[in-house]
């Protein structure tokens, strides 16, 4: 026997008590349609994590650059540039765009994991109807 699962998550039995294959085919499938919406999300998630680097590393460069024109020391430069306002918001919105995109690559794994677990839920179903079960 295989041990329990969620029943909303993985239709191993009907209400009925019997063997529910067709929900495991049917979960699949819905599975396999929200990791295909998923990794498109991930790719715009990936635009917009670029977009907020470039956008950071801009603000980063003028800023140094002013500061270094107006005559601070270099090593003061960098300090002074990091603590801008809008450098650190620049900063703040990578940060978030990154930790977006981390999230969505999680979400593709999990994703990844509950379909070879449908998967693995047809074989087992292979195995007992070959068995006579």
């Amino acid at each position: 026997m295989i041990p329990q699962q969620n029943e909303s998550e993985f239709p191993i039995r009907k209400s009925s008590g019997q063997k529910n294959p067709q929900g495991v085919i049917n979960g699949m499938a819905q599975k396999n349609r929200e990791l295909s919406m998923k990794v498109d999300e991930l790719e715009q998630l990936a635009t917009a994590m670029a977009q907020a680097e470039h956008d950071y590393n801009m603000a980063y460069a003028e800023k140094l650059l002013r500061l270094k024109a107006d005559g601070n020391a270099i090593t003061l430069c960098q300090t002074l540039a990091k603590g801008d306002k809008y450098v650190a918001d620049m900063l703040f919105k990578y940060r978030v765009a990154e930790a977006v995109y981390d999230a969505g690559k999680k979400k593709i794994h999990s994703l990844d994991t509950a379909i070879d677990t449908y998967r693995s839920l047809l074989s087992w179903y292979k195995i007992e109807y070959s068995q006579g079960a």
